[in-house]
């Protein structure tokens, strides 16, 4: 019996940043290999025209996909999209039998799940021009492979690619339908900014996910020896776990779109091409010592060197190619609209607040003058989040207690004057006192 296309479409309110949540259910076709599709779509809701989607692909398994959505909710990916006028895109992809390669080929059906995906957003809100907007993809695991086939299959779609712990499909493997894209079947993808990502003990011969990483490091280095605008990643003491990859991850898509983007949209009724990138400000890294060169002062073979968009990312990399980790000397954005109500325990002070969009944020200090009289932290988790960050993700690069925050609230006896909010990132910067209304 032929499958019937079925679309749900959910409006949601976020206070997290001021925007519109959208949800969207899609029934696979006949002849799909994938199951149900969920998708959820986050707007900023002062973006008269956007620019593009970041799309954050989960991977395989019933832990990836539980808050799969949840990529769409996410505050420190949210301040990214807001800032280049871009939504935000999280799904939660079924897979039958829970054999995850019914959706990581997306020939097989998870490629039309999307699109129409897509065609619903653009044609429910207020945003037409969603159907014909360019995409950073992010990826993990087999959410990896699935953002490197698209990038293949759609490279002129593409601003730039993020694939944690993945490439094209694991050595080796066979698929019984559609088979992933070959190295060199879509030169075109070569000009498509990709920066691989792994956990360094990924690499460790016959481990679990060896076959993917070494597929990741395959593509990166035929890619290399043609050209390609490619970078790679080994994120030291970490496995398949995303760990920090975000604050690399983040910063990468942050520094192309600033190129890769055009400044304004001139006519919304024309689909926008991402911009093609010059070595004018690139810069490359030896992927073993971790030393950077600007490319047009490089004199040596840079094949087998890594590729950067600019100094910015080149610093990153090296940085989180050392310790794991990218220093952030700059403060976070202030709380606004920080609030006094009288109540019957004393009195409450609420506030707004947008995430550091390098660091996320660690917590929320209330002060009465110079003195702090309180601090709003996070859930303490002893594996993902031991210092009790008020922001934190998990395994799957998700938030740590899907959209359950703690409450940007702090209730307290005594003087209600001078009372101020702060906020801390996770690096340990502080940002400016806001002072109560």
């Amino acid at each position: 019996m032929r499958r019937i296309l079925f679309l749900i479409g959910l409006f949601v309110y976020s206070s997290t940043l001021e925007a519109a949540t959208h949800n969207v259910t899609i029934n696979p076709q006949e002849g799909d290999a994938n199951g149900i599709a969920h998708y959820r779509l986050w707007i900023p809701d002062d973006v008269e025209t956007l620019r593009g989607i970041i799309v954050r692909q989960h991977g395989c398994g019933p832990g990836a996909r539980k808050l799969g959505l949840e990529h769409a909710d996410d505050p420190q990916w949210q301040v990214l999209a807001k800032k280049w006028d871009c939504a935000l895109l999280g799904s939660q992809l079924w897979a039958p039998e829970e054999d995850c390669s019914t959706w990581t080929i997306p020939q097989d059906g998870s490629a039309s799940s999307f699109f129409r995906a897509l065609k619903h957003f653009a044609d429910t809100t207020k945003h037409s021009e969603i159907d014909d907007l360019p995409w950073c993809l992010w990826g993990h695991s087999g959410g990896a492979m699935w953002v490197c086939n698209m990038t293949y299959l759609y490279p002129e779609r593409v601003i730039a690619t993020f694939p944690r712990s993945g490439g094209l499909a694991p050595v080796g493997r066979e698929f019984s339908r559609s088979q992933p894209q070959k190295f060199d079947s879509s030169p075109q993808a070569y000009q498509v900014p990709i920066l691989f990502c792994f956990g360094e003990t990924e690499e460790i011969p016959n481990t679990r996910f060896f076959n993917g990483v070494s597929a990741a490091r395959q593509l990166f280095e035929h890619g290399r020896k043609n050209g390609a605008l490619w970078s790679i990643a080994v994120h030291p003491g970490s496995n398949h776990e995303n760990s920090n990859s975000r604050l690399l991850a983040i910063r990468f898509f942050d520094q192309v779109m600033k190129y890769r983007l055009p400044e304004a949209v001139a006519n919304p009724q024309q689909a926008i091409k991402p911009i093609p990138l010059t070595d004018e400000k690139s810069y490359l890294g030896n992927v073993k010592n971790f030393k950077i060169y600007r490319t047009t002062e490089f004199n040596g073979n840079s094949s087998e060197l890594a590729w950067f968009p600019n100094i910015h990312v080149a610093r990153a990399w090296q940085d989180f190619s050392k310790r794991g980790s990218i220093a952030d000397g700059s403060p976070p954005p202030a709380p606004t609209n920080v609030q006094l109500t009288k109540t019957d325990d004393g009195w409450t002070v609420t506030w707004d607040a947008e995430a550091d969009i390098e660091s996320g944020i660690c917590s929320f200090r209330i002060y009465r003058g110079e003195k702090m009289i309180g601090e709003i932290r996070g859930p303490v988790d002893k594996r993902w989040n031991p210092h009790g960050h008020y922001h934190a993700w998990n395994y799957s690069d998700q938030p740590l207690k899907g959209t359950e925050f703690p409450a940007r609230s702090f209730t307290f006896t005594g003087s209600p004057e001078k009372i101020f909010v702060s906020t801390v990132n996770q690096s340990g910067g502080e940002s400016t006192k806001t002072p109560a209304e």
